[in-house]
């Protein structure tokens, strides 16, 4: 078969081939954002909002009492509460969004401790004292440069 009669040779193939793979990767370079991943990136806490959640965590605000059982520095207590310093969480990711739910829900079958701990850390907090105390427990385990 020749070209001229509606065939092709060998070498046509090939051409053809590659011809379509540059049309599909060009297609995905074209790929509307939507469809792709999102990477999300946790929230930029103000220095206020650390301030507060720093006052939760040490029991200074909403009778939370955070310190007791994970320590003044946040690095645990021997048989009470986990480090919250290093990149270990026991229970989720260490997200913001995590430690929010977990501050809220608290977790009443902890994985290394004896006890659990209580929603709220035991205390009375606002919504926005919860965002607070995440937010400063997050940096506890991500400080900044």
């Amino acid at each position: 078969m020749t070209m001229a009669d509606g065939g092709c040779q060998m070498g046509d193939r090939s051409q053809t081939r590659r011809t379509s793979l540059r049309l599909v990767l060009a297609g995905l370079a074209t790929v509307p954002a939507a469809f792709l991943p999102v990477r999300t990136q946790e929230p930029t806490p103000t220095p206020a909002m650390l301030a507060l959640g720093d006052s939760v965590f040490h029991g200074k605000v909403g009778g939370a009492l955070c310190y007791v059982c994970h320590g003044p520095a946040g690095k645990g207590v021997a048989g009470l509460g986990p480090n919250l310093t290093d990149k270990e969480w026991l229970h989720g990711d260490g997200s913001v969004a995590f430690i929010e739910k977990t501050v809220v829900e608290g977790v009443p079958k902890p994985k290394k401790a004896p006890a659990p701990m209580p929603p709220k850390g035991g205390g009375q907090l606002s919504d926005e004292q919860v965002k607070a105390v995440a937010s400063y427990v997050f940096s506890l385990s991500h400080p900044t440069k």
